[in-house]
């Protein structure tokens, strides 16, 4: 039986559940998947009204969420996002805002809100939502759970409601770091490893804080990740700065959500919440040569963040730049936030590696999460090194 909806994860109207398939890994949990999941028999309705009400029912369910059925979960419902998943807020213009049961005064995160409120308030086991510019690593930051990218391409996509698919990858939320790697051992098809790093790449730029609080907590993790006897060196990720880092992931990602629905987009616009309209009217400025030559700028930084992480290395940094920013801030506010932000969380999106987001910090009982970035491919080692750095 689907819970109440405490935390108003849960897309309003609808009574999506799946019985399992049959027996298997994931016997007797329960899950919840981003409303950009296909699931047969209903619509994926990107959490925007008008579009739910003009595309058909999907005759398929998402090659992910079958994986899931087939090994025993139960599907509990679809969750609210951002409008087209454009957005690292977590709130919904049409739907309103998923609660952050952590911090009920403060965003929950996005565009994977409803999928992370669900989990935070325990409503169900785990969660699937996607990341195109870190939309499963801030939620996990903001409500104090475990959220995981893989690398790109390592889930199929098919059946997924596309933003900008050279960035987009499935993800999921999860209380605990073993759920985190039970789901990930079914999702990625291999048994999780155990803990084996030889390097930690301190990501200095991204722990610098004027607020000296977070910065001796910030000393103190850092601190314990010399007591694995394992090389521990330093670096800045983003230098010179990261503005190259946020323009090309923006410049393709508009490039890619214009093809992709741009001719809707165009003739809907008025169905959109305003800070959400606001930049949907800008994406199709970006003209195909400046996505080209954005594009080979992709592959140099690329090359420039794949010299610093191999296999058996890891570079660590908060996930973001602080605790969740309050509710009922002005667009401008938000805007300059979710810049500050995606500082965080453009080099995995640009490159298209695995990080793991993980609750380790608080400041004021609100949570902060660490992130490890691995190799390309090292996804299930990500997954083992959370376990080793739980909470406590």
């Amino acid at each position: 039986m689907k819970p109440a909806d405490t935390c108003n994860a849960f897309v309003p109207g609808e009574m999506v559940t799946v019985a399992p398939l049959r027996e298997g890994k994931l016997s007797a949990l329960t899950f919840a998947v981003k409303e950009l999941y296909d699931v047969k028999g209903f619509v994926t309705g990107a959490s925007n009204p008008r579009w739910k009400n003009t595309h058909p029912v999907a005759q398929t369910t998402a090659p992910a969420v079958e994986m899931l059925l087939n090994e025993g979960a139960t599907l509990l419902g679809k969750t609210i996002s951002d409008e087209m998943a454009f957005s690292l807020d977590g709130e919904n213009a049409h739907y309103g805002t998923p609660l952050n049961t952590r911090c009920p005064d403060r965003i929950p995160g996005g565009s994977s809100s409803g999928s992370a409120a669900a989990v935070a308030g325990g409503l169900v086991d785990f969660a699937l939502g996607t990341d195109t510019a870190g939309s499963m690593r801030i939620p996990a930051s903001y409500c104090g759970i475990y959220g995981f990218r893989p690398t790109h391409g390592a889930i199929p996509l098919q059946g997924v409601h596309p933003m900008a698919p050279s960035f987009d990858a499935a993800g999921w939320f999860a209380r605990t770091p073993e759920m985190l790697a039970r789901v990930g051992s079914v999702l990625l098809g291999s048994e999780i490893p155990g803990f084996k790093i030889n390097k930690f790449v301190i990501a200095r730029d991204l722990f610098d804080t004027k607020d000296a609080s977070i910065a001796s907590k910030y000393a103190a993790f850092i601190q314990k990740l010399s007591e694995l006897r394992v090389e521990i060196v330093e670096t800045e990720l983003g230098k010179p700065d990261f503005s190259t880092w946020i323009d090309t992931l923006r410049n393709i990602q508009w490039w890619e959500l214009n093809q992709a629905h741009g001719v809707w987009i165009s003739q809907n616009l008025d169905t959109f919440g305003a800070e959400i309209r606001g930049r949907l009217e800008k994406i199709a400025s970006v003209t195909r040569s400046e996505m080209e030559e954005k594009r080979l700028v992709r592959e140099q930084l690329i090359g420039r963040i794949e010299s610093l992480v191999s296999p058996g290395t890891i570079i660590v940094f908060p996930t973001a730049p602080g605790i969740a920013p309050l509710k009922g801030r002005s667009i401008d506010e938000a805007r300059a936030s979710r810049l500050n932000t995606i500082r965080h969380t453009c080099i995995a999106a640009v490159a298209g590696l695995p990080q793991v987001s993980m609750p380790l910090i608080e400041q004021d009982g609100c949570p902060i999460g660490i992130s490890f970035l691995g190799a390309r491919g090292q996804d299930s080692q990500l997954l083992a090194a959370a376990q080793v750095f739980r909470k406590g």
